[in-house]
């Protein structure tokens, strides 16, 4: 189980592009359109097996027949994403995810599509992230191969991406209990602390210096 990637939800792709542009110096690429979410997204790799993600409504989708994921109708409703894109939280691959998802009657394993990747992803049903944003989301991408090599470095390079909550050790034990490796060169950026209150806290090396970023708990 490593790190695949870090989500931002955000109230436009347009907005997303803004925010970048200001905070990192960069334009970020188009990523593709998710039918079974109406949803689309913009990604750029950060690091070798990651990559960061903006994920927003597609306003020229049809409603989907579920809650969207990340928390986007939610936030959307709340008005959450009107001043800026939101860090939301993060994605795991575990390989065998079909067969190893946990029956749970709050989670759902979907099979998904962007073009012409497929992959399987494990969430809560309702959208919202896992304690706040520091347990992750898990994916299993067709194939076993990641499409995070075939996408564009714009320049923004992950330095750490810390995860803090007030049960730090149960959250750990839950992630070890998923196969997580502490030695794996991806996790190698991701960083735990005890912390009164849910927080995430993304490092970015970026054409603008060194971006810290604080989200989680949205």
């Amino acid at each position: 189980m490593k790190i695949d990637h870090i989500a931002f939800a955000a109230q436009s792709l347009d907005q997303a592009h803004a925010y970048a542009l200001q905070m990192f110096g960069v334009k970020l690429p188009a990523g593709g359109k998710h039918p079974l979410m109406g949803t689309h997204n913009l990604v750029t790799r950060i690091a070798p097996g990651i990559f960061l993600e903006f994920i927003a409504i597609d306003p020229e989708a049809p409603g989907p027949n579920r809650t969207r994921w990340f928390a986007l109708d939610r936030l959307m409703q709340e008005g959450k994403l009107e001043d800026a894109p939101q860090l939301f939280g993060w994605v795991a691959s575990l390989p065998g995810l079909a067969r190893n998802a946990i029956d749970s009657s709050q989670h759902e394993l979907l099979e998904v599509s962007r073009g012409d990747l497929r992959w399987h992803f494990f969430h809560r049903k309702d959208g919202e992230a896992e304690a706040g944003g520091c347990l992750p989301a898990l994916i299993d991408w067709a194939g076993g191969k990641s499409p995070v090599d075939n996408m564009q470095d714009v320049g923004l390079h992950l330095n750490q991406f810390q995860l803090a909550h007030p049960e730090m050790a149960a959250i750990r034990a839950k992630l070890d209990g998923l196969g997580w490796d502490a030695a794996c060169p991806e996790n190698r950026h991701v960083a735990f602390a005890d912390a009164a209150r849910p927080a995430l806290t993304l490092v970015l090396d970026t054409p603008n210096g060194r971006v810290q970023i604080e989200g989680g708990g949205v």
